[in-house]
């Protein structure tokens, strides 16, 4: 959401050519956590719990259903993704004519003062400057061609965003994306790194700490329990994803003079 935001890439441009990328990741990371808890698959068979079935509100989904539509043609339209979306919500809420209060104790609170304070932090972070500094020091490293460029970015993107998280990385790697030579390219190797990179260890992105904390007091989930499946999925789906971007997206069209921004 942040890199459509930030790209300002038609969503369904954006789609096309991560879709692909996004299902051999997940047919990836399926195979590697089949055959890592085969043992623990063996034998075991799920009881559905009994329980009475509730009432459907007819009303109530047909509305989710239309709102939900009306939201994925304002995206496909252009329309800002965060007012489209959080008009979709409001709209519902006023429709509906149910007790707000209900759906309002729903929202986890503690979660969204986390990622108003995150984007102030990195906000002031950017402020200070260094990350342009930082960007100075280390531009040569990536290169002048674009599939070196490409994969470059990548490996950064995916040590960046274990080392800061993939939220904050992406906020302060966005800024830099117009120095290279296909920025729209970029955007979408960055999306993919990022993506694929929280996958690595508990700590690459918000949502693993995020079920890693839901999950307590039904199971604990080690750094290494995670890892040890983290680490061999986000490098092979990192490794096949990069490929098949790079050939959707092969030959890149040539840089229109004046379009790369001048260096920090």
């Amino acid at each position: 959401m942040i890199i459509g935001h930030q790209s300002k890439i038609p969503f369904l441009r954006f789609s096309a050519s991560l879709l692909p990328v996004a299902l051999v990741g997940l047919g990836i990371q399926y195979a590697v956590l089949r055959i890592g808890f085969r043992k623990a698959f063996a034998g075991v068979t799920i009881q559905p719990t009994p329980a009475a079935r509730p009432a459907l509100d007819r009303r109530l989904v047909g509305l989710t259903l239309a709102m939900l539509g009306l939201v994925f043609v304002g995206f496909v339209s252009g329309l800002n993704l965060a007012w489209t979306a959080l008009a979709g919500g409001a709209l519902i809420m006023v429709l509906a004519r149910r007790d707000t209060h209900e759906v309002l104790k729903l929202v986890d609170w503690h979660l969204l003062v986390f990622f108003a304070a995150l984007f102030v932090v990195v906000e002031g972070l950017n402020d200070t400057g260094l990350p342009d500094q930082t960007y100075a020091k280390v531009r040569g490293m990536f290169g002048e061609q674009t599939h070196t460029q490409a994969w470059n970015l990548a490996w950064f993107s995916a040590l960046g965003s274990n080392v800061f998280s993939n939220v904050p990385f992406v906020l302060v790697a966005g800024k830099w994306i117009g120095n290279f030579a296909h920025p729209e390219l970029m955007w979408k190797v960055l999306a993919l790194a990022t993506t694929f990179a929280g996958n690595l260890t508990i700590l690459g992105s918000v949502a693993n700490i995020i079920v890693v904390e839901s999950a307590r007091g039904h199971v604990e989930v080690g750094f290494w329990d995670y890892a040890k499946f983290g680490i061999p999925i986000t490098l092979v789906t990192t490794l096949a994803g990069m490929l098949l971007l790079l050939v959707l997206n092969w030959p890149v069209p040539r840089e229109k003079p004046g379009r790369r921004a001048a260096p920090p």
